[in-house]
């Protein structure tokens, strides 16, 4: 009968060894567990910190695209009043081809000599208007983009309301009322520039000044339009700006700019050389 193979007793150095192999092990196991009050308190000042750095990017990334929302809207408004001034300006006064005339077809006069083609009145923002003329045939539709019925002549005005709106209407129908052009105009001035025949000099001035409104070559618009919310910590914003006259207007928080226009009124020859 085979005897069974008689295992070897270990050896004080093969027990020293495992001892210390599972002794290293328990130590890296313990040492896993967690951080030190030091660490712990880096860390937390490093999340606080990027937590600040991430909130000051997105105040900063907001105040700005406030600003640019509130500049392209200024620009905006401003844009679309002065065009549409100046489409009507420079139609103004313009003749049309009569087909209808006797015994050849010829030009048309210029205006109608009861509703003058250009007027205008200086005053404060609740007076200060012009009105710009022109024959029916030469352009049927008016300042709203309305086409009137049974007129010959549109003469479109163009006024603040109180809402610090640029407004216009067809002083011709009856019926007409005023509708907002642009939002945030603040001040509307308009100046004249009047041709003088004998000495051929023009001279700027304001529409009570201007002795025959048949003389003016051209117009001047001034516009002060204005953000309609305040937006702080911008340029121009939070300090005071002049206006269409040059007076201070106090800061109040709003994104203020003055766009000026001058207008060439194309239909009046032969006043100058």
């Amino acid at each position: 009968m085979a005897r069974l193979a008689r295992r070897p007793a270990p050896t004080t150095k093969a027990v020293g060894a495992c001892f210390f192999v599972r002794r290293f092990e328990m130590r890296a196991h313990s040492n896993t567990l967690g951080y030190t009050l030091p660490e712990l308190l880096i860390g937390l000042s490093l999340g606080l910190m990027v937590i600040a750095a991430a909130t000051a990017a997105y105040g900063v990334s907001r105040q700005t695209w406030a600003s640019m929302a509130a500049i392209d809207a200024v620009h905006a408004n401003a844009r679309m009043a002065l065009r549409k001034v100046r489409e009507h300006a420079h139609i103004t006064g313009a003749a049309y081809l009569d087909t209808t005339a006797s015994p050849n077809t010829q030009l048309s006069s210029v205006y109608s000599p009861d509703q003058p083609d250009l007027q205008g009145v200086n005053g404060n923002k609740a007076d200060e208007h012009v009105a710009l003329g022109h024959w029916n045939h030469v352009s049927a539709r008016d300042c709203q983009g309305n086409q009137p019925i049974g007129t010959q002549i549109i003469r479109n005005d163009f006024r603040l309301n109180t809402n610090k709106e640029l407004t216009c209407k067809d002083l011709t129908p009856t019926s007409s009322t005023y509708q907002a052009l642009a939002e945030g105009v603040e001040d509307f001035q308009v100046r004249y520039a009047q041709a003088n025949p004998v000495t051929q000099t023009l001279q700027w001035k304001t529409a009570d000044q201007v002795s025959a409104m048949s003389q003016v070559l051209a117009i001047e618009v001034c516009l002060r339009v204005a953000s309609i919310t305040p937006v702080n910590n911008v340029s121009n914003g939070s300090a005071a700006s002049q206006g269409c006259a040059g007076e201070t207007v106090a800061a109040d928080g709003r994104l203020r700019r003055v766009f000026r226009r001058v207008i060439t009124l194309r239909n009046r020859d032969g006043l100058l050389p």
